[in-house]
């Protein structure tokens, strides 16, 4: 019976939402900035980051696989994909990860959050 529960460990971990699935660590931020989604740029709170994409908060309607630009700083306006939202959160991709080095004097910019979402 063990052996079926070591298993279907992947299963467990896998609808565990405390386990963390993501392919890059997120960084917690609290970073005001803005996106720009075809001719209208709208503003957001980023919450968390990592070199390949972010989670922001934003009253402003987007849609899933649209294509915006994010403003963050040094790297300034970064395109990324609309991969999901939900109750004014956003999540996006970058079409290009950011530089491992770049992404590091980035966050030193940045302040960071103490407290999730």
């Amino acid at each position: 019976m063990s052996s079926l529960l070591a298993n279907l460990d992947h299963v467990l971990r896998s609808r565990d939402p405390a386990v963390d699935q993501r392919r890059a660590r997120r960084d917690l931020v609290d970073l005001v900035s803005h996106m720009t989604a075809g001719s209208h740029a709208h503003s957001v709170r980023i919450i968390n980051l990592s070199p390949l994409g972010l989670m922001c908060r934003s009253d402003d309607r987007v849609s899933v696989g649209e294509r915006v630009t994010v403003w963050l700083p040094l790297v300034q306006d970064v395109p990324a994909d609309i991969r999901w939202v939900e109750d004014g959160r956003i999540g996006m991709e970058f079409i290009e990860p950011i530089n491992p080095r770049i992404y590091d004097a980035l966050m030193a910019l940045i302040p960071p959050r103490r407290t999730a979402w």
